[in-house]
């Protein structure tokens, strides 16, 4: 039924194809005039139905001599028509191209210079290395045609003498075509060579271009290099009017120009910026954001140039009426650099009235901003918390929140200022988004005074007994260090929480993460207590906030100013992965343990001490283990002690994409991992892995997914004894303490493949 209804599809559409040559043998060249009142032929309407049949998907390249017969004629669109058609079949064709090889010379040779035009576009654009003599000649008679027309069309040829000539053309729009020809051909080595006769040449005709061809000689002149310091100041006074320009692009590439003739030249560099300060803050009033957001973006480069620039100017910078979001968060930005401790009361107050608005994200940038300033600026920092205060009186669960976050690093920056303005963390926790970043950073505020707050511990209880009502797991961990913190300050109280928070932390459907840490903490305050206090006691020093960090990366990004690399905040050369929803919440979390924010950074060292020594003690893999894969199936099939879980890769450089099959069996194989199989299945790396602990027998088989795009690991994993059959009580404790030791260790080395790989 299927093939028979295909059959039929084909005989249909090729009746259709050959009722269309039927029609353009027998229609006429006659010129009629058709029923708008535009003369035209026959031809065209029949012509326009064989390129709608061929953008159907619909095999056409039997009517290629028709065509070409069609294309011989005064008629101008249906020369065009005719022309898009053979360009299009021509390499099905290739026999019969020469064909319309007299109509291209006869068309070339035309008085319409719309025709030769057309006529070299199409014959240039066949890729057929047969016909490329056809195209070097009737390039080589275009770039000395008397028409710009036809020499723009000509300009994409590999003829770069003739190209270096025609920049002389007394058209300037061949002149920028033919820059644009020049820069592709030697994109391998940066673009066009620019002499001085040519930098000087384009200059004296700067004006003669349209702003964006203007745009284009500007930034082909940015590679040139005067020969002195005279020279350096002849071109700037010649651009120096371009600095006014209407055109935005004009003006950011002429900056672009000044900064690169400044550059080793000290004494003008402070002059020069000055001067490129004034068309930056026009552009600044300008009525399109767009424009406006791409401005700020090359002011914040500035800013890291001249770290004085702005600072005098800073009402620039201002909200102002009915301005979009993504302006004002960029403004912002550049506040928090250009702050003085002149100014800084002045912009903090004028960031305090965003906070109250409608926006929610402008209400978190702005809190975050004013903590920036106060850390940079130490003056401030006692009139931030004011600020702070009144606004915690507002009871709006947003602002408390970001203010919350931003309190937490003011504890560690100055906590006897911030000490007092923590007795009222009881009042508003209740307004606390607790599933946000604000979650954790209260329990860690919370903790810091909870000896003092008698109502602490009660708000610890109502969180653990609600606790399915928090799932992130930096809050639940959180809250296990905060628990604990306060137990050894108020064992009384928190003995009976702490307990049921161990309890459901150690459940077997808990993530690994949070396992092993309860699993940490219950064997340090079971083991020794007072060293327990010893590690909580333990000072958190945050590092000072500089003024410069906000912008400490954006010196590389001055190669490209006026560029749009500059607004991804991306070199080109970055490749940029698409994150799937899904991954993305998975990998925030596994974020968590490397973030400063929530401070569990040295819990997290603690444990990774704890856990090789743990694994040097009572855990060693045999180096000499062996099975066959008969015996790894009937093991895999038999072992009851099984884990399914995944886990996210770290990957602290860009190298993890480019790991191999073979980079990754070394790193399991040096580490007492062996392979039993490995291979690629869609977009993961498939492993079959086992390993032998030498004090106990116990066997490890592993199945290991990755996908090195999304960073995530699936691990299935299967432990029993090689000589399967009834296991014992003692055996099946052994099973359940190396099955800790197998998903801790094998953990640690697949989280951080891309720095294990030699």
């Amino acid at each position: 039924m299927s093939s028979g209804r295909v059959s039929f599809l084909d005989q249909l559409q090729n009746r259709e194809v050959t009722e269309l040559g039927l029609r353009l043998k027998e229609a006429s060249e006659n010129v009629t005039i058709n029923h708008t009142g535009i003369q035209q032929t026959a031809k065209r309407p029949i012509i326009k139905k064989v390129l709608e049949t061929m953008t159907a998907g619909i095999d056409v390249s039997s009517l290629f001599g028709d065509v070409i017969k069609a294309a011989s004629t005064k008629d101008l669109v249906q020369k065009k028509l005719a022309y898009m058609y053979i360009s299009t079949q021509a390499e099905q064709n290739a026999d019969l191209v020469i064909l319309a090889i007299n109509t291209f010379q006869n068309d070339l040779q035309d008085e319409n210079p719309f025709v030769r035009g057309l006529a070299l576009r199409t014959l240039c654009s066949m890729r057929l290395i047969d016909y490329v003599p056809y195209m070097l000649e009737s390039l080589s008679h275009a770039l000395i045609d008397s028409s710009a027309y036809v020499d723009d069309h000509s300009l994409y040829a590999p003829l770069v003498d003739q190209l270096y000539n025609t920049l002389r053309d007394r058209d300037p729009e061949v002149v920028a075509n033919c820059i644009v020809a020049l820069n592709r051909i030697f994109l391998s080595e940066g673009g066009m060579t620019v002499d001085t006769n040519i930098a000087h040449y384009l200059l004296q005709r700067l004006h003669e271009f349209n702003e964006w061809h203007q745009c284009l000689v500007l930034d082909t002149l940015i590679r040139y290099k005067p020969s002195s310091e005279d020279e350096i100041f002849d071109i700037m006074n010649l651009l120096d009017d371009r600095l006014k320009h209407h055109n935005s692009g004009v003006q950011l590439t002429t900056v672009k120009i000044f900064i690169k003739l400044a550059e080793g030249i000290y004494d003008i560099q402070e002059d020069v910026y000055k001067r490129i300060k004034s068309p930056m803050l026009t552009l600044l009033t300008l009525t399109s954001p767009e424009i406006v957001y791409s401005c700020l973006e090359h002011i914040i480069v500035l800013m890291n140039q001249s770290h004085q620039l702005f600072r005098e100017d800073y009402k620039y910078f201002y909200r102002r009426i009915k301005e979009p979001s993504f302006v004002t968060l960029k403004k912002l930005e550049v506040l928090e650099g250009i702050a003085t401790k002149i100014s800084s009361k002045e912009i903090i107050n004028e960031i305090s009235g965003y906070i109250t608005g409608t926006d929610k994200v402008i209400a978190q940038k702005s809190i975050e901003s004013i903590a920036k300033i106060s850390f940079r600026i130490e003056n401030v920092l006692s009139y931030s918390l004011e600020v702070f205060m009144k606004l915690l009186e507002t009871g709006i669960d947003i602002i408390i929140s970001s203010i919350i976050t931003a309190l937490e690093e003011f504890m560690n920056e100055s906590p006897e200022k911030v000490g007092s303005l923590l007795s009222v963390l009881p009042s508003v926790w209740t307004s606390i988004d607790l599933s946000s970043q604000a979650g954790p950073a209260f329990l860690n505020l919370l903790t810091t005074v909870g000896y003092e707050i008698s109502e602490a511990p009660y708000i610890l209880e109502s969180l653990i007994d609600d606790l399915e009502s928090y799932p992130a797991t930096s809050f639940r961990l959180q809250l296990l260090n905060s628990t604990v913190t306060l137990f050894l300050h108020r064992p009384a109280e928190c003995r009976g929480m702490l307990a049921k928070l161990f309890k459901y932390s150690m459940e077997p459907y808990e993530s690994l993460d949070i396992r092993e840490r309860a699993l940490f903490l219950y064997r340090l305050l079971q083991k020794d207590i007072k060293k327990a206090q010893e590690i909580f006691k333990h000072q958190r020093y945050a590092s000072k906030k500089n003024g410069n960090n906000n912008f400490k990366t954006r010196d590389k990004h001055l190669t490209k100013f006026n560029t749009i690399s500059l607004l991804y905040g991306k070199h080109s050369e970055q490749t940029l992965f698409e994150q799937t929803p899904g991954n993305f919440s998975k990998r925030n979390d596994d974020q968590f343990f490397s973030s400063p924010t929530h401070h569990i950074s040295e819990f997290d060292e603690l444990i990774s001490l704890q856990s090789q020594n743990v694994v040097k003690d009572e855990f060693t893999l045999s180096s000499t283990v062996s099975i066959e894969a008969k015996k790894f199936k009937a093991c895999w099939e038999n072992f009851t002690e099984s884990h399914e879980f995944e886990i996210s890769l770290l990957d602290s450089s860009a190298s993890l994409i480019s790991l191999t099959l073979d980079d990754i069996e070394s790193v399991f194989e040096e580490n007492m991992m062996m392979i039993m199989a490995s291979g690629s299945s869609g977009d993961y790396l498939k492993f079959f892995l086992y390993a032998q602990e030498i004090n106990s027998n116990i066997l490890m088989l592993c199945e290991l997914k990755l996908n090195l795009n999304l960073k995530l690991a699936k691990i299935n994993l299967r432990i029993g004894y090689e000589a399967y059959g009834i296991i014992h009580e003692d055996q099946k404790m052994n099973l359940s303490k190396y099955s800790e030791y197998f998903i801790q260790y094998l953990t640690r080395y697949v989280k951080e493949l891309s720095n294990l790989v030699k």
